[in-house]
């Protein structure tokens, strides 16, 4: 009974000396929230059109700001690694207003053109690359003419090393679902 007692009365002796010392101290100021802004929203990025590799030992997928240059990520799974590659700028495009669009396929055919796409051994990722918001941002200021502004482009990625090559001016691509290393592209 005694021991309780003491234990009880070491406890509230705790109690009180944290609650002076609390007192003692000034209280922090908390800091003052800004508003946000349109330059917050256009930062916030979506990952978009992610992929597995056959294989299972990688995931990438499009990393996209709101209004900005994105880029595609690869993680390797077995390391942790991620590599980035820049993908460019692709502006935001609003559903259309027509009552008969399907929404949900309007996203979708968004994400499959910004979709990487591994090749069926799962040694490179190929995925599309678009101008950077500052070229056609400054196309646009040199009102150059459609056949002038910057082209899209086409990047591969070896997965072995991380390196991305790089094709100017690629309209389209294709990757067999079975073929190793094999892919198809549209000057």
């Amino acid at each position: 009974m005694k021991l309780r007692r003491s234990v009880s009365l070491v406890c509230m002796l705790a109690v009180c000396a944290t609650m002076l010392v609390a007192q003692q101290q000034p209280a922090a100021t908390p800091a003052a929230k800004r508003a946000l802004t349109h330059q917050d929203y256009d930062s916030w990025a979506s990952i978009v059109a992610s992929q597995v590799s056959r294989d299972g030992k990688f995931v990438a997928y499009a990393y996209v700001p709101q209004d900005g240059d994105g880029e595609i990520v690869v993680r390797n799974i077995a390391t942790g690694v991620d590599w980035r590659a820049p993908r460019g700028y692709r502006p935001p495009v609003p559903p259309p207003d027509d009552p008969g669009t399907n929404v949900a396929e309007f996203q979708a055919e968004q994400a499959r053109l910004l979709r990487p796409v591994f090749t069926a051994d799962s040694r490179f990722l190929i995925f599309q690359t678009e101008p950077t918001k500052a070229e056609i941002t400054k196309a646009k200021k040199e009102k150059k003419k459609p056949e002038d502004m910057p082209k899209n482009g086409l990047g591969i990625m070896d997965l072995s090393t991380g390196t991305v090559t790089r094709v100017e001016r690629v309209k389209t691509f294709r990757v067999p679902e079975d073929g190793f290393g094999d892919f198809a592209y549209q000057l």
